[in-house]
């Protein structure tokens, strides 16, 4: 089974993205978004901060409109096998704006319900995905009743088996994340405790042999001032051989860490459509894919210019064999 993943993707920087088009030459069992699919806060009529509920609204939907209309994205998805799919998750650009925590700001009047929008729209810019774009269509404008639940739902964390024994786990590091500055509490949390027993359950109910592919928008290094999440990842790998795919950093990047038991292996792939700086510095078209078998991972990172990194993983060992 092949398995594409990318993040970072942005239509004010370009609108041609050519690496979509190179992600389906590869034809794709599976592709994984792992966050910024939109950028809220690049080229906005305002700061997103700022904006009224109505207008944060517009722009939200005008946004994930864009990204849909980018042809070779569209072609990609349209082009998805029947029993594959799209799966997404967020990070802080289309979660709200740049290195935006939900916690606090949930506790923000102003704030709460441009967190209520953006989730309804990454559920239903996940169902338009799923569905291939053959389903019922991304809303239009602000109006859609669908973007205005009642009561407003949080953000599901499904654990989906690609295969009995290849499950993939998309993580919400945005909605329970409180501020890691120095500034913040002395007890930080980025994904909660219900989310991290919800996960547990589901690495437990796994076959002892499944891989667990992790998807996560921050990179583990992102998760070093989290001391619970970052050990509680940690213990889950130690028991179960699980890989972290993760994106955030407009680079690929390829890293393991030891753990006691089995290692946490993570493969990075940020910048699919974006420069360096978002809108500054040299383009990225960067991706990354992981073929499974039964004896193996294979893992290969892609910049412009081609392969840039790779690694290959024993199944039963759990280690790299190259």
């Amino acid at each position: 089974m092949r398995i594409a993943f990318a993040s970072c993707f942005c239509t004010t920087v370009t609108t041609t993205q050519p690496v979509w088009s190179r992600i389906a030459a590869e034809q794709p069992d599976h592709l994984v978004l792992l966050g910024d699919s939109v950028y809220l806060d690049i080229g906005a009529p305002q700061a997103p901060q700022q904006m009224d509920t109505l207008a944060f609204a517009d722009w939200l939907v005008d946004r994930y409109r864009a990204q849909l209309a980018v042809k070779s994205f569209a072609a990609l998805v349209r082009g998805m096998p029947a029993d594959g799919r799209v799966h997404s998750l967020w990070d802080d650009h289309d979660f709200l704006w740049n290195d935006a925590c939900g916690a606090p700001l949930a506790q923000r009047p102003e704030q709460v319900e441009k967190i209520a929008l953006s989730t309804a729209a990454q559920t239903l810019w996940r169902e338009v995905l799923s569905a291939r774009l053959a389903g019922p269509a991304f809303p239009q404008d602000s109006q859609d009743a669908r973007l205005w639940p009642q009561p407003a739902q949080p953000l599901a964390t499904p654990s989906l088996a690609l295969a009995p024994d290849l499950w993939l786990h998309l993580s919400d590091g945005r909605t329970w994340r409180t501020d890691d500055s120095i500034f913040g509490p002395p007890r930080r949390a980025l994904f909660g405790s219900a989310q991290r027993q919800r996960l547990s359950k589901a690495f437990a109910a796994a076959p002892a042999d499944a891989v667990h592919l992790f998807a996560s928008g921050s990179t583990f290094a992102g998760y070093k001032r989290y001391e619970e999440d970052s050990a509680w990842l940690l213990g889950e790998a130690a028991a179960h051989r699980t890989l972290m795919l993760s994106g955030d950093i407009h680079r690929n990047e390829l890293d393991a860490f030891h753990t006691g038991g089995f290692p946490l292996h993570e493969a990075t792939s940020s910048g699919a459509a974006v420069k360096l700086a978002v809108v500054l510095g040299s383009p990225r078209e960067n991706y990354g894919l992981v073929d499974v078998d039964a004896q193996q991972l294979h893992i290969r990172l892609f910049g412009r210019q081609g392969l840039q990194f790779e690694r290959v993983i024993d199944r039963a060992s759990w280690l790299p064999l190259r």
